[in-house]
């Protein structure tokens, strides 16, 4: 019996490990091969997705730094023909006139020069500097011009050749209620030197009129008189000047007073007027 029974243990021990065979048979995959070849195809169907976008991204990059290199490159069809008619405009209109003007006209040349002004005020537009004439200046008959300088517009006056005349300036305009260093300073101002191409025809008139410069800075009797004969002969190229109506109306008012020290800073005033119309020819 004891025989029998071992055999009978044995033989469901065997059974029980066959049954246990048979689930790891079937719980176990079949066909390795299979299943990599299926992560395989996996991972490379994921990597072919994940270069397509990669792919995308770089051409679209060298389309893009190419239009770029070709839209700011000087080798573009538009841009060669618009800098040659540029350059050709711009030279034009420099060598023709020149040309013309070695044939039939001279250079007027004018040196540059310094002197002290008398200025009243400072300001950024046109507008306002003549309000400060017509306002401040013109009720104390206090004679003034409007120059443009660098954006600038000044109300400038008398044209100071030596400091003694400060004190007798300062004088005057302080009697006329306006106030040293507040409504009035003196400032330097340069005459850049002048050199332009004119007709012949005016050359002979715009010298006389530097030599009408000198002479009433330094104090010839006749001066007023050769400046009234001087401008009657005004060409008629320089009808529309500014500063030469300035003048004109200065020259009505230095006739009508009878004040000294108003006539001298009326006189001084027309001599800065004149520089100032050589000043404009440039």
């Amino acid at each position: 019996m004891d025989e029998h029974k071992k055999v009978r243990v044995t033989v469901n021990q065997e059974n029980q490990s066959n049954k246990k065979h048979d689930l790891e048979y079937y719980l176990t995959p079949k066909n390795k091969k299979s299943q990599s070849s299926i992560l395989g195809f996996h991972s490379r169907s994921n990597l072919s997705k994940m270069m397509k976008p990669v792919l995308l991204a770089v051409l679209l990059g060298v389309l893009f730094g190419a239009g770029l290199i070709y839209y700011f490159s000087d080798l573009t069809p538009d841009a060669l023909p618009a800098t040659t008619t540029e350059v050709d405009e711009e030279e034009e209109p420099s060598s023709e006139p020149n040309n013309n003007e070695q044939q039939s006209g001279e250079t007027l040349s004018k040196p540059g020069q310094v002197y002290e002004v008398v200025q009243f005020g400072l300001f950024s537009s046109k507008e306002n500097a003549d309000e400060l004439i017509s306002d401040s200046l013109q009720p104390n008959a206090v004679p003034a011009t409007v120059q443009e300088q660098n954006g600038q517009f000044y109300v400038i006056s008398h044209l100071i050749s030596s400091e003694s005349e400060k004190d007798a300036i300062t004088d005057w305009l302080e009697s006329n209620d306006l106030v040293y260093m507040e409504n009035f300073f003196y400032k330097s101002w340069s005459f850049d030197a002048v050199n332009v191409d004119v007709n012949e025809s005016n050359l002979e008139w715009l010298n006389e009129g530097i030599t009408l410069i000198e002479k009433g800075e330094s104090g010839d009797q006749n001066w007023e008189s050769d400046l009234q004969t001087w401008f009657s002969q005004q060409p008629p190229d320089y009808e529309q000047s500014a500063k030469l109506q300035e003048i004109s109306e200065l020259l009505t008012k230095l006739g009508d007073s009878s004040d000294l020290t108003q006539q001298s800073f009326i006189k001084n005033t027309i001599i800065l007027n004149m520089h100032l119309f050589y000043s404009n020819l440039a």
